[in-house]
């Protein structure tokens, strides 16, 4: 089991060809801070690739058209290795364990506090050979 530190978190995102679950919408009208705490510790949903160990939710997202951003939660443990090509700009910032990240030129250990850019276009794969835990930020609408 991982140990999960509360951290303070930027935001992940993954392919709209997933199955995900939804999270909070903020009014763009509102002015309001929201918090959602203790977001390491959430249930996360699968992400429903045959035979990959990941898992992601969202937890929150703007409501603009014109410059929307969503948050979410990624966690992906020992197996096969999960392929994704993203059509937003999308970055992770690793909570708990290692996460490999690969864009077929070369491959990068993620580690705790370290933070990763994935640009509209990429085609990323996730791996790693215990588990690892992302929060996630991308130029996206709730999926």
């Amino acid at each position: 089991m991982m140990k999960l530190k509360l951290v303070t978190l930027l935001c992940l995102c993954v392919s709209s060809t997933f199955v995900f679950s939804h999270g909070v919408q903020v009014s763009a009208d509102s002015k309001n801070l929201q918090i959602f705490k203790n977001v390491p510790s959430m249930s996360i949903a699968s992400m429903n690739e045959p035979g990959v160990n990941a898992y992601f939710e969202d937890i929150v997202a703007s409501s603009s058209p014109s410059a929307p951003i969503a948050c979410g939660i990624f966690k992906i443990e020992k197996g096969n290795p999960l392929v994704y090509t993203y059509d937003y700009d999308d970055s992770k910032i690793i909570l708990d364990g290692h996460i490999y990240f690969s864009d077929g030129t070369q491959k990068v250990k993620g580690e705790v506090g370290d933070v990763l850019f994935f640009p509209k276009g990429s085609t990323i794969t996730f791996s790693t050979d215990d588990e690892g835990l992302a929060f996630a930020c991308g130029q996206r609408k709730l999926f």
